[in-house]
């Protein structure tokens, strides 16, 4: 009976340790399957880096078969490891028993993959193994990297907007929450210096804005306010405030964000415009007048149909004058004081292709020495003391048009330079600007003075003259015109006579002999002043020239003989010096500097014969 029960005894054992080894072996085989399932890496590496396991995984993460990576060390398929930097590794798991760290991966094909590594150090079955678990985050990598990138171009933006971006508590004070670095630039706070926004309102529109902000934020609605503020030198400045508020679920207000920037510059452009407009709008009533004013006098004096002359010497001028008109060549206008130079540089404007526009007048003796480059350059502001603005040039005024340059022989001779440079490369700087201007101007010059004589005494340069001088225009003096006397006479009698409300019809013989036979030094501008004088103490109908003219004259002129006189004396002593010859180099014409049909017709008018 005892052999009996030892024996169902031993049987029993025997069962149950056939039951402990079955449950055992699926165990194993139900690790070895969650293991070769795993989404993720395993490997199994002992203490000399070699593997001694590796599920699927793990080889399609490093690209190699189970054959390859199977007793092979770790560390060759790790590109920034070595042999020592793997036991360095081994020795901080046998210290912390488990690391966690991140990695790049490359595989056998060369591409790169993100990894995140979990090593654990295992026994088993008495050798001490590190259990890696190594997940691919390469996608979650990427998706970081896009966020951070978008969060930098962000920060950069905000940061970089010309303005300020802010965030604030809608209590009583708007505490600041976050506010941007560019405040510093509009109120002189630093970020962490500006804890309060309504420190920054001016006193004088504190109700306005908070009230303003209320209502909005009440709305749920964006805003916008333009208001003023104090900045940290207790200087005012304007700002534009964009804003709108962020709400809870149940619509309570829990911050307000907004982006404000400094508009003190516009603020201040759209008064000084308004105050412009309206200057502009008086100026521009009062030019209109004087435009169509000065129109009506500039085609009605300066047309060659209203010019009051009969004689050949002027009607020769203004033959010139129709020829060298349209084009743009350079004309140089010579005769003295009194005789009409401007008049024949509007003559050639006005017949010019450029009439369109106004001719630009610019006077060389009329202006400082100091201030003539600027009149004729322009100015930017503040090259020099007093340059308080920007000034354009009358070059720059005459682009596309003509610039008439009365008294060029007093030009400085500095500036006879940068002239020269305008009239050969149509180019100049305004002072303080290096940039260089072109301009299209058509350039008629004049001048009293004898500009040949000034350039042997070095008053003026040789090589201007030479470019002035392309097309000269002398003309004539009112003496050597005396037959336009009469015609001239008339003419401002009747302009005086209307001036100042009288009817003078009649000019008796001896005025108008007396007239005809002075000297006339100052021209027709002296003979229109005088007309004007005789007018004023005219009593009646009758011209009356006064004692002061008469004996003015002939104090001044006693002894000399009648112009035609002399004007004959003179024509005869040129043509007894050329032997009579009247054109070509040695001719009379020559000397006298006139044309040889002139110098025939006058000789016919004077009776001029060569003796016999």
């Amino acid at each position: 009976m005892e052999e009996s029960v030892k024996f169902v005894f031993f049987i029993m054992c025997d069962v149950c340790m056939v039951n402990e080894r079955t449950k055992d072996e699926e165990t194993l085989q139900l690790s070895q399957f969650t293991i070769e399932k795993a989404q993720d890496a395993v490997l199994w590496i002992d203490a000399d880096a070699s593997i001694h396991r590796v599920n699927n995984a793990a080889c399609r993460l490093f690209g190699y078969s189970r054959e390859d990576m199977l007793q092979s060390k770790i560390y060759t398929f790790l590109p920034d490891e070595t042999e020592q930097s793997w036991r360095e590794r081994w020795e901080e798991l046998q210290k912390e028993k488990n690391i966690c760290y991140e990695r790049r991966q490359q595989k056998k094909n060369g591409d790169w993959v993100s990894v995140e590594v979990r090593a654990n150090l295992i026994e088993h079955e008495g050798r001490q193994y590190l259990c890696s678990f190594l997940h691919d985050i390469s996608e979650w990598k990427q998706v970081e990297e896009r966020l951070q990138e978008s969060q930098r171009a962000l920060s950069t933006l905000i940061n970089n907007l010309p303005g300020a971006v802010y965030r604030c508590k809608p209590d009583e004070q708007m505490t600041i929450e976050f506010i941007t670095a560019w405040c510093w630039r509009i109120t002189g706070y630093a970020p962490r210096e500006l804890t309060h926004a309504v420190k920054l309102i001016h006193p004088d529109d504190l109700d306005k804005v908070l009230a303003y902000f209320q209502e909005v934020l009440m709305q749920q609605k964006a805003g916008r306010i333009i208001y003023r503020i104090l900045t940290a030198t207790g200087s005012e400045r304007w700002i534009s405030n964009r804003f709108r508020g962020v709400y809870s679920d149940a619509g309570d207000v829990i911050a307000v964000e907004g982006f404000f920037n400094d508009i003190s510059p516009q603020i201040q452009a759209e008064k000084d415009l308004t105050h412009a407009l309206l200057e502009v709008e008086f100026l521009k009533n009062r030019v209109e007048e004087e435009n169509i004013y000065l129109r009506q006098e500039i085609k009605h004096s300066h047309n060659f149909e209203e010019m009051i002359f009969k004689s050949e010497r002027f009607a020769e001028v203004l033959a010139q004058v129709e020829k060298v008109a349209s084009t743009d060549a350079t004309v140089l206008i010579l005769g003295e004081s009194g005789t009409g130079k401007e008049l024949i540089a509007r003559a050639v404007h006005n017949l010019s292709p450029r009439k369109e526009r106004p001719l630009v007048k610019v006077n060389c003796a009329a202006l400082p020495a100091n201030l003539i480059e600027s009149e004729l350059f322009g100015h930017e502001k503040g090259a020099f003391t007093g340059a308080i603005a920007q000034k354009i040039g009358r070059f720059e005024l005459a682009d596309g048009s003509s610039i008439f340059l009365d008294e060029i022989g007093e030009l400085p001779l500095d500036l006879q330079v940068k002239l020269l440079r305008v009239l050969q490369e149509s180019e100049f700087e305004r002072l303080g600007n290096p940039n260089t201007k072109k301009v299209n101007v058509r350039i008629i010059a004049a001048t009293n003075r004898n500009l040949e004589k000034a350039v042997e005494e070095g008053g003026f340069r040789e090589d201007l003259y030479f470019r002035l001088n392309v097309f000269p225009l002398h003309i004539p003096p009112l003496r050597e015109r005396a037959e336009d006397i009469p015609l001239l006479v008339e003419h401002f009698v009747r302009k005086f006579s209307k001036k100042v409300g009288k009817q003078i019809g009649t000019i008796p013989r001896k005025v108008m002999e007396n007239l005809e036979g002075y000297h006339w030094p100052g021209n027709i501008r002296e003979l229109e002043n005088i007309i004007e004088r005789a007018v004023i103490v005219s009593s009646g109908e009758r011209l009356e020239l006064g004692d002061w003219f008469i004996s003015a004259p002939s104090e001044k002129y006693s002894g000399i003989a009648p112009l035609k006189d002399a004007e004959r004396a003179h024509i005869i002593k040129a043509l007894e010096f050329t032997n009579w010859r009247v054109s070509g180099e040695k001719g009379a014409a020559k000397i006298l500097d006139i044309n040889s049909q002139t110098l025939v017709s006058r000789m016919k008018k004077l009776g001029i014969v060569r003796p016999t």
